[in-house]
């Protein structure tokens, strides 16, 4: 590990990229973040008490985001879900792309030349246009500072609950035409959108206002700042 970084009450724990990457390629099958973190620290059993929890989950998360990119560049894939990360070479030209999470593997059947099968295309060309919220919250150092925070509880249940509703929030994402969803700027679409939809209004729309008023929801369950 690398000199830990301050943050106010909490600190980043620097992990080293280079034994990250060596030690996710050297396994053969998905890991547990739980997994990851006895080998990285050293430690038998992981802390319970919640900030340090919180301190060591996203300092590995941090640096897991960090390595995204990096390991894309050397041609590999890395999935990221607590209960399964797995760093994958991405197939050979011409073989699909798609990663199924369940087995660790990518589909690698031939394709037409878009990257992935005819089974996968329109599902996997529309996830890598999509937006990480993920993504965003982790690669900022900053946001460590939430591990104190009354708000760590929402934000904590918001990540799981994109991790298992990731497809549904796509779709509202798409209604509501966002691409660097907040808070402020979802509750501001709604109302928006909800002037063109709702019933009572000039030429209205009752289902797609029910639409909307589902997609509000499921997007106030993820995005809590």
């Amino acid at each position: 590990m690398m000199p830990d970084i301050d943050n106010g009450k909490l600190r980043i724990i620097e992990f080293d990229s280079f034994v990250l990457f060596d030690m996710l390629d050297a396994l053969d099958a998905p890991a547990a973040e739980t997994d990851l973190l006895k080998k990285l620290t050293g430690e038998r059993r992981i802390p319970s008490a919640r900030e340090r929890l919180f301190e060591l989950h996203f300092s590995l998360f941090h640096a897991l985001y960090r390595l995204k990119e990096e390991a894309g560049a050397r041609g590999y894939y890395l999935h990221l879900d607590p209960m399964r990360i797995r760093l994958a070479r991405v197939p050979e030209p011409g073989r699909c792309c798609h990663y199924d999470p369940e087995t660790g593997r990518h589909c690698c059947r031939a394709t037409g030349g878009a990257g992935y099968c005819d089974e996968h295309l329109d599902h996997d060309v529309l996830a890598a246009l999509s937006f990480d919220p993920l993504r965003d919250f982790y690669i900022n150092p900053d946001n460590i500072s939430f591990g104190t925070s009354p708000v760590l509880e929402k934000l904590m249940k918001g990540a799981v609950i994109y991790a298992l509703k990731r497809g549904e929030i796509e779709r509202a994402l798409a209604l509501f035409d966002l691409k660097r969803p907040s808070m402020k700027r979802i509750k501001a679409r709604y109302h928006e959108l909800a002037r063109s939809f709702h019933p009572d209004l000039c030429p209205g729309n009752e289902q797609m206002m029910k639409e909307l008023n589902h997609a509000y929801q499921v997007l106030m369950e993820i995005f809590v700042i």
